[in-house]
């Protein structure tokens, strides 16, 4: 059986203390790409970068009000389950 690795990223409010959880990197690629360019380009520098092409093996953790602009708050299975508290 193969082992997954998985990669964890993280919004710039995490150091701060910020209340969050982690999310698939699939949906949070997908909420950048229903965004308007200058506003995607915003919330990605939020974000440690990393390759799209690797989104289903990242994970990123993501403050709440950064979660709650890319509305991926909204959509329950972007959570990753043993994230949550």
């Amino acid at each position: 059986m193969k082992r997954q690795f998985f990669f964890e990223r993280e919004c710039v409010h995490r150091d701060g203390g910020a209340d969050g959880d982690l999310y698939h990197g699939t949906f949070f690629v997908q909420a950048l790409q229903r965004m308007q360019s200058d506003e995607a380009l915003k919330m990605a520098s939020k974000v440690a970068p990393f390759f799209w092409s690797d989104a289903a093996k990242v994970r990123v953790w993501l403050c709440q009000q950064c979660a709650a602009e890319l509305h991926i708050n909204e959509a329950p299975r972007a959570v990753m389950q043993g994230a949550r508290r």
